[in-house]
């Protein structure tokens, strides 16, 4: 009985792999990368003073995205959603916050795409990229993105642009 008891224990043992590290840095689902272009002159980046994003959801409700804050800048990263072929974002420009009242303006756009979930590893688990099929800015009466332009559909790292929009 110890015999096979040992034998089992020997089994074991010499079938387990080493523990997998997850680098979130290159094993993680990458976020839409948007870049901000000068609408007079089309090469140039332009920031965009007091940008912020929320997500909105099916019923078209904010919901923060973690992580973000007001800032100037001309690019920003934005968390697709997987389990949907499409995600909506209010981008303000100029957002602020006075006695309670957000102040801004706020365009809001419409990504859809199609998801292939890629596994990774035990660790990591599966991690999702995205094939971008549309990107659309809604009417307004204000609007501030005054075009928009695909320049890359595969959304598989965040070292590349994928949206350029042009303000």
């Amino acid at each position: 009985m110890k015999k096979i008891l040992l034998f089992y224990l020997f089994i074991s043992l010499a079938c387990c792999e080493p523990d997998d590290i997850c680098s979130e840095s290159t094993l993680t689902t990458p976020r839409l990368v948007i870049e901000f272009f000068d609408i007079e002159n089309l090469n140039d980046t332009k920031t965009v003073p007091g940008l912020f994003a929320v997500a909105l959801d099916e019923q078209g409700l904010e919901i923060p995205i973690i992580g973000e804050s007001v800032n100037s800048r001309d690019r920003i990263e934005l968390p697709l959603n997987g389990n949907f072929d499409q995600s909506k974002f209010k981008l303000y420009k100029n957002y602020d916050i006075n006695d309670g009242i957000v102040q801004g303006n706020p365009d809001v756009i419409t990504v859809n795409y199609t998801t292939e979930a890629i596994y990774v590893s035990r660790a990591c688990g599966y991690k999702n990229n995205y094939y971008l099929n549309e990107f659309n800015v809604d009417s307004d009466i204000d609007l501030w993105i005054v075009l928009s332009e695909l320049s890359n559909n595969e959304v598989q790292n965040e070292n590349t642009k994928h949206v350029q929009i042009f303000h």
